[in-house]
């Protein structure tokens, strides 16, 4: 149907020119560049029509649509870069019957269709690509296996075969006769690609040890890295600092170098609380009957706790005060290890040290409660008797009026 279409239209508007008083050569040349025209216009109006489908009815099938695959294949373009394949397949149909006398020319035009088809198919792929990716960030697995090397991968392979194919084309050679060339360049290909190879292997690594998934808290000195973890991809990882500058960490030093991964603080129970604080020697002493009644009548401590024993001192006594003031705070984990603790003794006194787990282990949070909970150890610690451990400045000197003021 298509090719009496094409000869009735080329052989009418021929015979239209020549009673105009045109030559048949010249009649004939412009009859066939006319339904030419004519072929492409079509072409044209053909890809339009699939785009308005594509962006009017599709569009409201996906968004009615309850699942979201569908939506990333519309919002990544799948559909859209079909439609491009259209106007190809229109001329590649067409252009044999509309320019039969011209083999040279459609050799020429077949080639750059050719060309033009593999390229849109390229662009489908890593489109297709590219919504399996988001597809997959709709998971929860996500995280803790991220795909984005593996579909890099998926891209530099299909950039490399689709370079192939498109070279082949142009040649006119196998493709297979392409790759045994491109074998003795191995090692040139090797040189080329060798960040996205030891990139693709680390990332193997990582995911299958589980060592590192996005929202991971990781330090590495080394890079001046300390923060969370962002993006994993085939050859950087990115990480946001806490003063909110990035790091992009090569992919590889991640399994060559080392670095700390502080996701496991979370899974065991909270962040660690080891911090201690120095007690001047010189108050620690037994207590006394005017001691015990002085703490108890500004309540900070009860009855349940036992000050009869005998050679009990006020640092122990406040140590216990210090535990029970800890067991009740809600967001330290009470089922991990929980204890207020005497180091070996300095020249600068006495280490306090209080060894708890804070929940959640959110850096502010974390930060804020520690230094609540410290204000509060050296606020109450004169009404034990105790003080802290601090170097004598100039003016404690003067104070004490070895120095004149």
């Amino acid at each position: 149907m298509q090719q009496i279409t094409t000869h009735s239209l080329n052989h009418g508007l021929k015979s239209t020119l020549t009673e105009w008083g045109f030559s048949d050569t010249f009649a004939g040349y412009l009859a066939d560049f006319s339904s030419l025209i004519v072929i492409l216009l079509s072409s044209v109006i053909v890809y339009y029509i699939a785009k308005v489908v594509i962006n009017q009815i599709l569009k409201r099938l996906v968004e009615r649509s309850s699942s979201k695959w569908d939506d990333h294949l519309y919002e990544q373009k799948v559909f859209t870069r079909l439609a491009l394949l259209l106007p190809a397949l229109v001329l590649q149909v067409s252009l044999a019957h509309s320019i039969s006398k011209y083999p040279e020319a459609i050799k020429f035009i077949e080639l750059g269709l050719h060309l033009y088809m593999t390229f849109i198919v390229l662009l489908v792929i890593v489109s297709f690509l590219n919504a399996v990716y988001h597809i997959y960030g709709e998971f929860d697995i996500s995280d803790s296996k991220p795909i984005k090397g593996y579909v890099q991968i998926g891209k530099i392979v299909t950039y490399v075969v689709g370079g192939i194919a498109m070279i082949s084309v142009l040649i006119g050679q196998s493709p297979i006769a392409l790759l045994a060339g491109l074998g003795a360049m191995s090692a040139v290909i090797m040189l080329i690609f060798k960040d996205s190879i030891l990139g693709f292997v680390a990332g193997v690594q990582l995911s299958s040890n589980k060592m590192l998934q996005i929202g991971d808290w990781i330090t590495m000195p080394k890079y001046h890295t300390d923060g969370t973890v962002i993006d994993v991809s085939l050859v950087t990882v990115k990480v946001r600092n806490f003063d909110n500058s990035v790091s992009c960490i090569p992919t590889y030093t991640l399994i060559s170098d080392s670095f700390q991964n502080w996701r496991s603080m979370g899974e065991a129970g909270g962040r660690r609380m080891k911090r201690s604080i120095l007690i001047d020697v010189g108050t620690i002493r037994f207590l006394d009957e005017d001691m015990v009644n002085n703490l108890k009548r500004k309540k900070i401590i009860s009855d349940e706790i036992d000050t009869s024993v005998e050679y009990v001192s006020n640092l122990g006594i406040f140590r216990v005060y210090i535990l029970n003031y800890l067991r009740k705070i809600p967001n330290l984990n009470q089922d991990a290890s929980l204890m207020v603790r005497t180091l070996q003794p300095t020249e600068n006194g006495l280490p306090l040290e209080l060894y708890a787990f804070y929940i959640p282990p959110t850096w502010s949070e974390f930060e804020d409660f520690q230094a609540q909970l410290f204000e509060h150890i050296l606020s109450v610690l004169p009404e034990f008797g105790l003080k802290a451990f601090q170097r004598p400045s100039g003016r404690d000197v003067q104070m004490s009026g070895v120095l004149p003021e």
